[in-house]
């Protein structure tokens, strides 16, 4: 059985999905007005790794992805272009969905636009009035969080510590930490007409009206990089047990820690990224796997082109044993495919499942037998060429 460690607990539990042979995973994806950097590439991986082990167990996933095309870097992206944001919008979805066929991520099933979404953002911020758990302050709809259970919970704050944060800073917020759903007073030169008047609908509320529209009132895997838990997740959650009028309407919150570049968290601001696409151009993507499965998907991790290249006599001694794969398998090695697949169950532990791998692969060296069907079902777990 797998087992999953659960920010919303801060436990590792075992993961029994809604529905008994289907995994729905939704995933946080880019705001689409730049290329992918190897931070979004951990995230990505992560998830096809865990949907891979999933469908080596015989059940199958469902992963949907939201593209954040409704946000303001989007926005000035198509103004210094002199274009429209949904030509900025689709470059950039065309060119990660590139980056992810590149890596041999094929697990993710539906790319979700944003923009798709208005009409059911605005409905669904319509019955978060109608239960009066939001409210219209100088034009913009907030979410009051005090009506929500349990509110700080996934993010480990409490009421003081959440009241510290001036979040979407505006007049007549009831409460600092109350979460913006619609924005009806800045102007981004891009709007939507609504009820609530022209504006543009707030990024928390994207997530959720792409995931409820697609998995109903419960689905079982939410991910995403940890830096997302507060605001983002906090306001995701608090915003799907109100509509969905269930406490755990996400059975499992799978955060994966950050990719950092000397030290500081990879980002385009910061100038510090290493594109997705010169990587893989560089590499090769198997290599890229075994750098970023070599630590915990919870762990940060300092990239390090060095590094990553230390990955390739491994890489070397898998092509090694792949090409001569036997009739048979030996116990010995069988024992270690069971240990490897065991690993993966114990909240994703890539990098005891290297460690099994790697023995197995010695083993074949040393002359012990493993078959093109066991060989291949590590490979294809791993997402690796044989």
């Amino acid at each position: 059985m797998l087992k999953l460690f659960n920010s919303f607990s801060s436990s590792v539990e075992d993961f029994i999905p809604f529905e008994k042979n289907l995994v729905k995973i939704f995933i946080c994806g880019p705001t689409v007005y730049d290329y992918a950097h190897l931070g979004h590439a951990r995230i990505f991986l992560t998830y096809d790794l865990l949907s891979r082990y999933l469908n080596d167990q015989g059940l199958q996933t469902d992963v949907l992805v939201n593209m954040t095309d409704i946000n303001q870097n989007v926005f000035n992206k198509a103004k210094e272009n002199s274009t429209t944001y949904k030509d900025v919008a689709k470059f950039y979805a065309f060119a990660f969905a590139d980056d992810l066929q590149s890596l041999g991520v094929y697990s993710v099933n539906r790319l979700a636009y944003v923009s798709d979404y208005v009409s059911s953002i605005e409905n669904e911020v319509k019955k978060l009035m109608e239960k009066k758990v939001a409210y219209m302050a100088h034009g913009n709809v907030y979410l009051d969080v005090s009506k929500v259970k349990n509110y700080g919970k996934i993010s480990k704050q409490t009421k003081t510590q959440l009241n510290m944060h001036r979040l979407d800073i505006g007049p007549g917020k009831k409460n600092p930490e109350d979460v913006m759903l619609w924005n009806c007073t800045e102007d981004f030169a891009f709007s939507w007409d609504s009820e609530f008047g022209k504006g543009v609908p707030w990024w928390h509320m994207q997530d959720t009206a792409v995931a409820f529209e697609n998995f109903g009132k419960n689905y079982d895997i939410h991910g995403g990089a940890r830096e997302l838990l507060y605001p983002h997740h906090e306001a995701h959650l608090a915003q799907y047990q109100l509509l969905s009028d269930s406490d755990a309407p996400v059975k499992s919150w799978v955060h994966v820690g950050l990719v950092l570049s000397g030290g500081e968290k990879m980002s385009k601001s910061l100038g510090n990224v290493v594109w997705v696409h010169d990587l893989v151009k560089k590499h090769g993507p198997d290599i890229i796997r075994l750098y970023i499965f070599s630590r915990h998907y919870r762990d940060d991790m300092d990239f390090s082109e060095k590094d990553l290249v230390e990955k390739k006599p491994l890489l070397d001694l898998i092509r090694f044993a792949g090409a001569r794969v036997s009739d048979g398998t030996d116990k010995y090695i069988s024992d270690l495919i069971n240990d490897f697949v065991k690993s993966l169950g114990n909240d994703l532990d890539s990098p005891a499942a290297l460690a099994k791998l790697e023995e197995i692969c010695l083993g074949v060296k040393d002359g012990k037998k493993i078959n093109k069907i066991d060989f291949g079902r590590i490979c294809t777990i791993l997402g690796i060429t044989p």
